[in-house]
């Protein structure tokens, strides 16, 4: 049975506290459904955005985001294009009503997530654990070179199969925040899979961190956590392999975690005092579009959303936030209901 050893330091309550805090305090506040929009989709694109530098791209925040809106980027290669769409799909996932049908971590949930990550740029047979000798595809992938070679390709299986069993049985005694930290450092120490280690490593930690209400629940970024500390993580698994003791992982772990909720707390707030603003004066932080479909609703009564994705070139998604924030400001007002539905402007 793995059994790992580590102690709660001062540091670690001391973290552990400041989270819970901070979490129960992001939950309290009150975010209209712009917001949480707004939100939500900015974080899908951080996460993005962050895990393009994993491959190495250098993407700018517009890249990511046309990446959530379902577009192709640019100066891409085909394999780095399938892994970021391949990527996205297993965010959609985590973040959908379907993830809540999957135990928290298992051997489904994980094999699942690797579907996910390796379709089309990997064999199907390569959606399992690692076995015999399989050679691993370590492009990209920084986390294999610290795997344990000490753990055999035929022992894989039954290691997994261990740290599972731990996760769940240590539930009643361990809190959620230094179990993930628990198996994050393990996955790495095992790196169970022919490809992408890296990246389903990554896919598991964001999942775990989201049935327990942080990651995307939370409004933070466990993408941008693990980008922004890589050389952080790297030291703190080099000391952690000499001495068989977790306890500094997990220091560094809620470190991390802790700090993220902090700078996602003062996003939320900038976007509220944003969405103020905006209340006070409608206009403000209009973009090209919509200031565009304002002057042609002067002269044609209404538009349907087809017609605005037509017009100006963009994604049914972009349309939709686009009409919907008009429609907030009392720019515009809506007419029908579902494929009848048509907007005019609210003076008219």
């Amino acid at each position: 049975m793995y059994t790992p050893k580590f102690n709660y330091s001062d540091k670690v309550v001391q973290n552990l506290v400041k989270i819970e805090k901070t979490k129960t305090q992001m939950e309290a506040i009150d975010l209209s459904y712009s917001i949480k929009n707004k939100i939500q989709f900015q974080n899908k694109a951080i996460d993005i955005l962050h895990f393009s530098n994993f491959l190495g791209l250098e993407f700018t925040l517009k890249d990511a985001e046309k990446i959530v809106n379902a577009g192709k980027p640019e100066n891409v290669d085909e394999v780095r294009g399938v892994i970021l769409k391949n990527f996205k799909n297993a965010l959609d996932f985590t973040r959908s009503n379907v993830a809540d049908t999957y135990s928290e971590f298992d051997r489904p949930i994980i094999l699942h997530l690797t579907k996910l990550i390796l379709s089309q740029w990997r064999e199907t047979w390569e959606v399992t654990f690692r076995n015999f000798e399989d050679r691993i595809d370590d492009r990209w992938d920084s986390y294999v070179g610290l795997r344990d070679t000490n753990i055999h390709s035929n022992e894989i299986e039954n290691e997994m199969n261990e740290l599972i069993e731990w996760y769940k049985y240590s539930s009643p005694t361990i809190t959620p925040i230094v179990r993930i930290a628990v198996v994050f450092y393990r996955l790495i120490e095992i790196s169970p899979f022919t490809a992408g280690n890296k990246f389903i490593i990554s896919s598991i930690v964001d999942y775990l961190m989201m049935k327990h209400g942080f990651g995307a629940r939370s409004n933070s970024s466990v993408l941008r956590m693990i980008n922004q500390n890589e050389e952080k993580i790297q030291k703190a698994y080099d000391i952690v392999r000499k001495t068989y003791d977790l306890s500094h992982w997990i220091d560094i772990f809620t470190g991390m975690v802790m700090t993220d909720l902090g700078e996602s707390r003062e996003e939320i707030h900038e976007f509220i005092i944003e969405e103020e603003k905006s209340k006070q004066q409608p206009f403000l932080n209009l973009n090209k579009r919509q200031l565009k479909v304002l002057k042609y609703l002067q002269n044609v009564p209404t538009i349907k959303r087809e017609d605005y994705c037509h017009m100006m070139d963009v994604s049914t998604m972009t349309a939709f936030r686009d009409l919907d924030d008009l429609v907030r400001k009392k720019l515009l007002k809506i007419e029908g209901r579902g494929r009848g539905t048509k907007y005019k402007l609210s003076t008219m």
